[in-house]
């Protein structure tokens, strides 16, 4: 008696989305999302959708197709699921555009749709790119907001307000503990090293600034390029910073 053969049943969007994921160049990760977004749409849940689209929109990225990039985010936007994420890289792409009013635009609406368990952090890039272009009163009402629904952030957020501060010569009440906590947080092997590294600097210890600053950069010497183009204001300010100490 012959057995059946079994039936394979083709992929689906997961198996195409997960193959995306694990793909090891940008053209890869493209042409297994588009494959998966060309089945059927009664196959695509809203989230993998989103997630799909969300792999063109990288790829554009890493081949700095900006311009290409704004426009999937627009459409992962509109599927109607995270789109706290969509408006964020959408903010990302116009700031690699060199456009920042349409970041901070696109960014505001990332905080405003955020569940509450990501406002923080979206509340947090709306500061830090309202800073980035010297409205600081803007920054420091959108950080404290920020802090309102940060909780392992807060210690982070908390110091890149007195940064934001000590950039525009204002008094920062308890900047010795704000410093404390947030060595004391797991933020400072991350992003908290770059702003443990630009108050230090602000404060006039180039030894501090410039330990902080060197190991920040190594950290991302090799980083993707999705985070190089979300940390390009960053990195400048860390070399420019960097630059000025070395030749003193």
């Amino acid at each position: 008696m012959t057995r059946a053969k079994e039936v394979v049943p083709p992929p689906s969007a997961e198996d195409f989305l997960a193959r995306a994921l694990a793909a090891e160049s940008a053209p890869q990760r493209a042409r297994w999302a588009q494959k998966g977004l060309a089945l059927d749409a009664e196959d695509l849940a809203p989230d993998t959708h989103v997630l799909l689209l969300r792999q063109v929109y990288l790829a554009h990225l890493d081949a700095h197709r900006f311009r290409k990039a704004v426009e999937v985010a627009v459409q992962m936007a509109t599927v109607g699921v995270l789109r706290d994420i969509a408006h964020h890289d959408r903010a990302r792409a116009f700031v690699a555009l060199g456009e920042p009013a349409a970041a901070i635009a696109a960014q505001r609406l990332a905080s405003r749709h955020a569940p509450p368990e990501r406002r923080s952090f979206q509340l947090w890039c709306l500061g830090t790119l309202q800073h980035f272009e010297d409205d600081v009163d803007a920054s420091l009402r959108t950080l404290r907001r920020a802090e309102r629904w940060a909780h392992e952030d807060r210690a982070m957020i908390r110091a890149h307000a007195a940064y934001v501060r000590l950039t525009a010569n204002l008094a920062v009440a308890g900047l010795d503990a704000l410093v404390n906590d947030l060595q004391a947080s797991p933020a400072r092997e991350g992003y908290g090293q770059w702003l443990l590294g630009m108050i230090a600097h602000e404060l006039g210890d180039a030894r501090r600034a410039a330990a902080h600053l060197r190991a920040w950069l190594r950290r991302h010497a090799a980083a993707d390029p999705a985070k190089v183009i979300s940390l390009r204001e960053e990195l400048r300010r860390a070399r420019v910073v960097l630059a000025r100490l070395e030749s003193d």
